[in-house]
């Protein structure tokens, strides 16, 4: 059972935050699964991005008093329709929720229920179950980092969390300003956010993730990339290192950009990683496993004939966590390229 923490009960707890575009297809479950929550104390804030479809009708079937219903007047992106809920949001955590998922009947009481018994967190996610078009499960999961330390070591290189599992506190959401940046604008407010409080995913599968036969065009994985950089020129400075070109690749897979020398990589994350923690004493096993796992797909790149005896670099190596299928691998490859 959660007790909510707000004194006025007609405040509700949570806002759900729904933004829609041409989703008349997946709409209704996805409110339905909403609805459908243990957890009552909500609102449901659907924003329709301008839709030119049935979505609206498909939304105003429902009379329920905990859905609110606002309007773009145009279709301006998902940024601005989600920062709305700067404004708009009365709730004290905002759940997103994307218009073709939907939510476990328990995912707002257990989000809410990790937040009251850990006040420091900001912000906390979930694994997430894959769907087809159809809804039924693909057996695929979408597997998160549940290891709190280990997490804020792969925001480094990459999002960590299933972005409609997610769940925050609105303060913070306001504190850094919402969404800035499209197509990885999750990956960037969540590493903002990060670097200030404790952010963490649960070890449950919250989230029924539709997953559409199109995929991400050649096109707008190009435009992804692009976005990319920006992203890693900020975590650059946040954490006090050059904000160029260079630093920002050393950052973003793949490891093989031209004219970056493994030496720049070796240099680079020795100095990366004790920003975070100083002495492999205060790394557990999996985070000194994580950092060789990053310096191995560098020197597997890039490496050539000297691969394997970059493969014993210290401070990266340690007998106890590499596998001997890397060892053959980099044995291999350093033989491979003595013949090139």
């Amino acid at each position: 059972m959660i007790i909510s923490l707000s004194m006025n009960t007609k405040i509700p707890t949570v806002t759900v935050l729904m933004a829609a575009y041409n989703s008349e297809r997946y709409i209704s479950q996805a409110i339905q699964s909403v609805l459908d929550q243990s957890y009552t104390d909500f609102e449901l804030l659907i924003i329709d991005d301008g839709s030119t479809d049935g979505t609206l009708e498909k939304i105003k079937i429902y009379k329920d008093n905990r859905i609110r219903i606002l309007q773009n007047e145009s279709n301006n992106g998902v940024v601005y329709t989600r920062n709305r809920a700067l404004l708009e949001a009365n709730g004290e955590f905002i759940a997103i929720m994307d218009s073709d998922d939907m939510a476990t009947t328990d995912r707002l009481e257990t989000l809410l229920n990790k937040f009251y018994e850990n006040p420091e967190l900001a912000l906390i996610g979930s694994h997430a179950k894959v769907i087809d078009a159809n809804g039924d499960l693909t057996g695929h999961l979408i597997k998160v980092e549940t290891n709190p330390e280990l997490l804020k070591y792969r925001l480094l290189f990459g999002n960590s969390f299933a972005h409609s599992s997610v769940m925050m506190r609105t303060d913070v959401f306001r504190e850094f300003n919402g969404y800035r940046v499209p197509l990885a604008e999750d990956y960037d407010l969540f590493f903002r956010i990060s670097t200030k409080y404790p952010v963490l995913n649960l070890d449950r599968a919250l989230l029924l993730y539709r997953e559409h036969l199109q995929g991400i065009s050649k096109k707008y994985a190009a435009e992804l990339e692009n976005q990319l950089m920006p992203i890693k020129g900020n975590t650059l400075e946040l954490l006090g290192f050059p904000t160029d070109t260079k630093y920002q690749k050393m950052l973003t897979s793949p490891f093989d950009w031209p004219n970056i020398k493994t030496k720049d990589y070796r240099d680079f994350y020795i100095q990366l990683f004790n920003r975070i923690t100083p002495t492999d004493r205060q790394r557990s096993l999996d985070v000194q496993k994580f950092i060789f796992e990053r310096w191995y797909d560098v020197i597997m790149r890039n490496g050539g004939r000297n691969t394997l005896s970059l493969f014993f670099t210290k401070p990266f190596f340690e007998w106890k966590y590499i596998t001997a299928k890397q060892l053959r691998r980099a044995l291999k490859n350093t033989i491979k390229n003595l013949f090139k």
